[in-house]
């Protein structure tokens, strides 16, 4: 697909920067490099923090057009109701909407600039992806919205929107008339593992961690929610270590030792729940990311810490992976070619956070990650 005779040089007053989620750069039918492509005063930027991008991070010093954030959400100005007066620098997010949600969570920086929202003249042209709003628009119509607000002149929006309204036009094409196999001349090409690209972008933030449980079955006198006794997690990149044995508040279940293959006395000597809270929460960094297998271990987690970091399904990814069922951890490992690395931790816990790990390591591996 060729948009060349599409595009047109637009010239602003006004700067735009994009920063662009680095997972959406790969996305074939993404606006803001039609909006680059176009604007003569545009820049398009690709990571997730700003010390990754610093010709972006200079812009946001431009006291000749300073910056300003396009960004929705509480404390946001209406743009069209009390547009900035001179010319400014109009800073963009690119990406799904959890993915800019990331970028504005990842850069405290944007937190302290005038930050602006749109109400949008019409619906989303883009009908080729479902938006989970009425009022929320694609990145080249909310850019073509803004402009037309910021530039004194006027702007063309509809030359901006030229190539994005052929792009849809054309993806609806194969849709409908050839069943949407929009990719057959690229059947060959060698397939990433899309599954685990999230790993990968997250890989410095990346904690494996898993969990065992005190469990009195349910109607039981001492039934209830299961109170976190053992918790072990390995920082994948650095390989950084942590392990905690938490003392329950009430009786070990009868089945506890067999179960978690821990001596009843090394648990009931264990620490405080609160002195493990200060101990994890001091291992733990904003911004990690915590995979597990499954989500039980980190809801105990989130229970007996209050701790709830973003999370990533192991299981699920590999899942996807494999396009099957995994097993048990031990045998996903296996399946994805991955060494089962010795447990440096106790019991079943420590075998699984070892095989855990090596599921990542594999996924990671399989998404092109690369330590270097």
């Amino acid at each position: 697909m060729c948009l060349c005779a599409t595009l047109s040089p637009l010239t602003t007053r006004t700067r735009v920067v994009i920063l662009q989620h680095p997972r959406e750069s790969d996305v074939p039918i993404n606006t803001a490099r039609l909006a680059e492509l176009q604007l003569q005063r545009a820049e398009l930027h690709v990571g997730i923090r700003l010390g990754e991008v610093p010709a972006l991070r200079a812009r946001l010093q431009d006291a000749e057009a300073p910056p300003i954030l396009l960004y929705p959400g509480e404390g946001a100005i209406d743009l069209a109701e009390a547009p900035p007066p001179g010319p400014v620098t109009l800073v963009i997010l690119d990406g799904t909407w959890w993915q800019a949600k990331k970028l504005f969570q990842h850069n405290p920086e944007l937190a302290h600039l005038p930050r602006y929202g749109l109400s949008p003249s019409a619906p989303s042209r883009y009908r080729i992806r479902r938006e989970p709003a009425v009022h929320c628009v694609s990145t080249i119509e909310a850019i073509g919205e803004a402009l037309a607000l910021l530039e004194p002149g006027g702007f063309d929006r509809e030359a901006l929107l030229k190539p994005f309204d052929a792009m849809v036009e054309h993806q609806l094409h194969y849709a409908t008339q050839r069943s949407a196999r929009r990719h057959l001349a690229f059947r060959e090409r060698p397939r990433k593992a899309p599954a685990a690209l999230l790993l990968r972008e997250r890989a410095a933030d990346l904690v494996v961690g898993y969990g065992e449980a005190n469990a009195w079955p349910r109607g039981s006198e001492l039934g209830g929610d299961a109170e976190l006794v053992h918790w072990v997690a390995e920082r994948v990149v650095t390989g950084e270590r942590f392990e905690a044995l938490i003392a329950p508040r009430r009786e070990l279940s009868p089945s506890f030792t067999a179960h978690t293959r821990l001596p009843a006395e090394v648990v009931l000597a264990g620490e405080s729940t609160a002195d493990f809270r200060q101990r994890w929460l001091s291992f733990r960094r904003p911004g990690d990311l915590l995979a597990g297998w499954g989500h039980y271990a980190a809801d105990r987690l989130a229970a007996e810490a209050g701790d709830a970091p973003d999370r990533a399904d192991l299981r699920e990814l590999a899942r996807r992976q494999l396009r099957g069922k995994t097993g048990e951890v031990a045998a996903c490992a296996r399946e994805l070619g991955a060494s089962l690395p010795q447990p440096w931790a106790r019991g079943r816990a420590g075998e699984r956070l070892s095989a855990a790990v090596a599921v990542t390591r594999a996924l990671l591996s399989r998404a092109g990650y690369t330590s270097e």
